[in-house]
C-alpha cells in the first residue's frame, strides 16, 4: 500500500512540474503559469506531494525493504505509473494543440 501511494505521489509532483513548465513554455495565457499561482499554488503541492513520497519510500525501506511489498502493491504501483504515463500524454498534447 505504501509502495502504490509513494509511486502516486512522485507521479503527481512529476505530472504537475512537467506540466506547467510545458504550459509556460506554449501557453503564456494560462492563469497557472503566472508567477503567483505557481509560487502560491504549484509550489507548495509539490513540494507537499515530494516529501509524502520521499517519507513513504523511506518508510518501506526501513520496515522490511521492497523485497516485503506484496505482488499486488507492486501491480499497483505499475498501473498507477501506467495511468500517470497517459494522462502525461493527453495533457500534454492539449496544451501544445492550443498553442498559438
Amino acid at each position: 500500500m505504501f509502495i502504490m501511494i509513494a509511486v502516486a505521489s512522485l507521479s503527481a509532483v512529476l505530472l504537475i512540474g512537467g506540466l506547467v513548465r510545458l504550459a509556460c513554455r506554449h501557453r503564456g495565457d494560462l492563469w497557472i503559469v503566472s508567477d503567483d499561482a505557481i509560487l502560491c499554488v504549484v509550489s507548495p503541492v509539490v513540494i507537499l506531494l515530494g516529501t509524502f513520497g520521499a517519507v513513504s519510500i523511506g518508510w518501506r525501506i526501513t520496515h522490511g525493504g521492497f523485497a516485503a511489498v506484496s505482488i499486488g502493491a507492486w501491480i499497483g504501483a505499475a498501473a498507477v505509473a501506467a495511468v500517470s504515463a497517459v494522462v502525461w500524454r493527453v495533457l500534454a498534447a492539449r496544451i501544445r494543440a492550443g498553442a498559438p
